[in-house]
């Protein structure tokens, strides 16, 4: 019995299969649209990017866990660590990313700087990785960062005696990498002071200081550091945008434990009546709070200048949608949320899929129509004969 290609079960098997192939096709397809301020975030990593480059190219120590290997990874204890927490690896390792340097421009970008406005930054040994983002991010958006920096190191931090954050500073600006350095730096640690850490390494941050233009910050007691640094800043002179702050130097977040509650991200003066709620992880937030406003950040805020705080590194990138750089097993760069928004089904895909099924069904109803055509004339012709 004549039956033409379309009404043949293997034809019409092998169409819906197609079919169903190119629906699951359509529906695990994905529409990636650039973020705003992307071709910036693209920049900023390509700076940090040369940063690491620089310091590879100075026989930088690459430790075994430094998993971006980047050299920005110091060691678990040294004799300038002033704290001592193998807890901590993961977040050095997050801010060592390059694409770090992109999430830092984001929260820049939401502070709504302009070129040449002055911002106010505390920096620290303990997140070199941190402090580079940060410089790359200054960079490309052609901000004035004012610096006062820290140089005592948690662990895996720049807390090698060879390359403390003044020795990867020095590096990048003897370089021409950047055009601007800390204009005064002190111990870090317990008040500021480097109370824990060793003598050896306070005589090695000294010699080090000593033989560098930088100004030495040296005080008696915390509140004299961080008075001593409030005037440095100068702000009755300087117009600051912003206060930054990378990690958790007492006179930047204030002294005790209360810090480590602290979250990270963006405080802006209009929410200072709420800071006890929006700022810290505990409900017990008193002395915690009491600790704060004897900071840089809580001067800075009570003068209507917005803070960033650049801490507790796994929680803040979670909480702004930058989750992918939590997890460091993850390592490909200028990719991810922080630079795409991925929308569910590709416009091209569909109409890809549409053709491909509309052009099947044609052609098999074109061949199927020329075979009921075919098998017409053969019936005429056996009907004359």
């Amino acid at each position: 019995m004549f039956r033409p290609q379309i009404q043949k079960t293997r034809v019409l098997f092998v169409m819906a299969f197609v079919n169903i192939v190119l629906v699951l096709f359509i529906s695990n397809s994905k529409t990636y649209l650039k973020q705003s301020n992307y071709k910036s975030k693209v920049e900023a990593v390509d700076k940090m990017v040369d940063y690491i480059d620089l310091f590879s190219k100075s026989e930088v120590e690459i430790e075994k866990y430094d998993f971006y290997k980047t050299g920005l990874i110091g060691k678990y204890k040294t004799s300038i660590t002033s704290k001592v927490d193998s807890s901590i690896l993961k977040s050095k390792i997050i801010t060592t990313h390059p694409n770090f340097a992109a999430f830092t421009l984001s929260m820049l970008k939401e502070l709504d700087l302009s070129e040449g406005d002055h911002i106010a930054v505390s920096m620290t040994g303990s997140f070199p990785g941190a402090n580079l983002a940060l410089l790359a991010a200054c960079d490309v958006m052609k901000l004035k960062p004012i610096i006062i920096s820290s140089l005592g190191s948690s662990s895996y931090g720049a807390n090698r005696e060879k390359y403390t954050w003044l020795d990867y500073e020095n590096l990048l600006f003897m370089n021409r990498y950047i055009g601007y350095k800390s204009i005064a730096t002190s111990f870090g640690g317990i008040s500021d002071i480097g109370y824990n850490i060793t003598d050896a390494g306070i005589e090695l941050l000294e010699k080090k200081i000593f033989k560098s233009d930088i100004k030495f910050i040296n005080e008696k007691n915390l509140e004299e550091s961080i008075n001593r640094k409030w005037l440095m800043y100068n702000n009755d002179s300087i117009d600051y945008k912003a206060f930054i702050n990378i990690g958790g130097g007492a006179t930047s977040i204030g002294p005790g434990i209360g810090k480590n509650l602290m979250k990270g991200g963006i405080v802006y003066p209009i929410s200072m009546g709420d800071l006890d709620e929006i700022y810290f992880d505990s409900d017990d937030t008193d002395i915690f709070y009491n600790s704060f406003k004897k900071s840089l950040a809580y001067k800075f805020l009570n003068a209507g200048i917005p803070f960033v705080n650049i801490k507790n590194i796994k929680s803040l990138v979670e909480s702004r949608g930058a989750s992918e750089l939590s997890n460091i097993e993850i390592n490909i760069v200028k990719e991810g949320s922080l630079f795409y928004e991925v929308e569910k089904f590709n416009n091209i895909v569909i109409w890809i899929s549409l053709l491909v099924s509309v052009s099947i069904s044609i052609l098999v109803g074109f061949y199927s129509h020329k075979q009921i055509k075919r098998r017409m004339l053969e019936d005429e012709i056996d009907s004359i004969i």
